[in-house]
């Protein structure tokens, strides 16, 4: 039984399009609609303790223009009416707001649809029932792995949604998405010795195998950590990052080549294009077209078409982020990075997936056959949302990590901080494996850097 009902993408655009005809009937120059419908099913389970959360989140963004002002609101209903009231409110919002000199006006069509991201049929039909009992089994199968497990804590979840964009400009795109995955953590005990251990997937196709593992390998990661050590004192040396990790350390990236930071300066790479920033060993590229990308889609969410865009080339600053806004105000046209949280919240730039080239054949541990003396950081890093995305300054802890010397792992480290900056960090990239792992961020290798200390 399908349990799922989100609107088409075609329905969405139907009622968008009845509304915006009307447009100058609100007293209006422009409308913008962006619609947005989510059936969601969450499952936690820790231990024997099971919770389950379902729903439908469902609303119209909604942008009302009066020259150069600009209002917003939302609703979470499609009902029509009910969506024009909302638009004589924003309407209301625009004409008492002062004016932006810094709109132009809301974006205009361009042509290059790519094919969006996989949409998976078989996430859909999985009932929740199905859901509830492959979750009970991948926790069972936790357990299974060791005598030493204590405890698993495990989620899983599954996001079923279409969005469109309709304005007076003559925008009428859109496009629709599945997503599952699942997250644990485990903890193990041997003697007195107490460790964790972490592990997800995420993806746009079902699969059950790897939903399966996760507690699985969470549970091995944890094990991983018996007989661990301090560092005596402090270290100064190179840093192999896990894929699974290496945001947790790079996300300031996104912050600093944000149009909208760099037009208010708020980014240390004001005026840096075709500038130096990073190490020539660092290539990253914004690409909205991955087929398994999370964040794929044929639009934006402005109904601009994603892209691929080269972000650094050999460390060489080539271009920011820009939705409309900001691109206007340049002059250029908007690079297909105007993202929403919700349809609550206008767009602003932000990345689709991210895409780091990697600079050899090997994997995680050849870059660990690469390193004279220092740390391999795997999983369960605390403390990278404090990072300064302006300083640059990071401290950021693991309790799954490795001490590494002479090219081998020597012991594990109850828990280790890793301090630098963001900045210098970024140029000392050594070198960068092709072991990409799907992310919520994109597809992301695991890298080696230098001349990190280590506490």
């Amino acid at each position: 039984m399908n349990e799922i009902s989100v609107p088409s993408v075609n329905e969405l655009i139907e009622i968008g399009s009845r509304i915006i005809q009307k447009t100058k009937d609100f007293g209006l120059d422009e409308l913008e609609l962006y619609f947005s419908a989510t059936d969601r099913f969450s499952l936690r389970i820790i231990t024997n303790y099971v919770t389950t959360s379902t729903g439908l989140d469902q609303g119209v963004g909604i942008r009302a223009v009066i020259g150069k002002k600009v209002g917003f609101t939302s609703i979470s209903s499609f009902d029509i009416e009910k969506i024009e009231e909302a638009v004589k409110i924003a309407a209301k919002i625009a004409k008492n707001r002062p004016e932006d000199p810094g709109f132009h006006h809301l974006p205009d069509p361009q042509r290059g649809l790519n094919q969006g991201g996989i949409y998976d049929e078989e996430i859909v039909s999985t009932s929740l029932s199905e859901l509830v009992n492959i979750s009970g089994k991948s926790v069972d199968n936790g357990f299974k792995t060791s005598e030493n497990v204590e405890k698993i804590d495990f989620s899983l979840g599954r996001a079923v949604g279409a969005f469109a964009v309709v304005n007076s400009r003559g925008i009428d795109e859109g496009d629709r998405y599945t997503v599952i995955y699942s997250w644990s953590t485990a903890k193990t005990k041997k003697n007195d010795d107490v460790t964790t251990g972490s592990e997800f997937f995420v993806g746009r196709k079902m699969n059950r195998d790897e939903i399966l593992e996760v507690p699985v390998e969470a549970v091995k990661n944890a094990e991983e950590m018996f007989n661990g050590k301090k560092l005596g004192e402090a270290v100064a040396g190179q840093i192999v990052l896990y894929n699974a990790v290496v945001q947790d350390f790079l996300w300031p990236l996104e912050f600093n080549v944000s149009a909208r930071n760099v037009q208010d300066g708020r980014s240390r790479f004001v005026e840096k294009i075709g500038e130096r920033v990073g190490s020539e060993n660092f290539n990253i590229i914004n690409d909205g077209t991955i087929p398994e990308g999370i964040r794929t889609s044929k639009v934006d969410g402005e109904g601009i078409p994603t892209r691929k865009l080269e972000i650094l080339r050999n460390g060489i600053l080539q271009s920011y982020i820009y939705d409309s806004y900001t691109a206007h105000k340049e002059g250029r046209t908007s690079t297909g990075n105007a993202a929403r949280r919700n349809f609550e919240t206008p767009p602003s730039p932000s990345f689709n997936n991210i895409y780091i080239a990697s600079t050899f054949s090997g994997d995680v541990n050849d870059l660990i056959k690469e390193v004279d003396k220092g740390v391999f950081i795997k999983g369960f890093t605390m403390g990278s949302h404090l990072t300064d995305p302006l300083k640059g300054t990071f401290s950021i802890t693991s309790l799954n990590a490795f001490y590494i010397e002479s090219g081998e792992i020597k012991y594990p480290l109850k828990s280790v901080s890793a301090s630098g900056n963001f900045f210098d960090l970024i140029r000392n990239v050594l070198k960068i494996a092709n072991d990409h792992r799907l992310t919520f961020n994109g597809k992301i290798p695991s890298m080696l850097f230098d001349n990190v200390t280590f506490i």
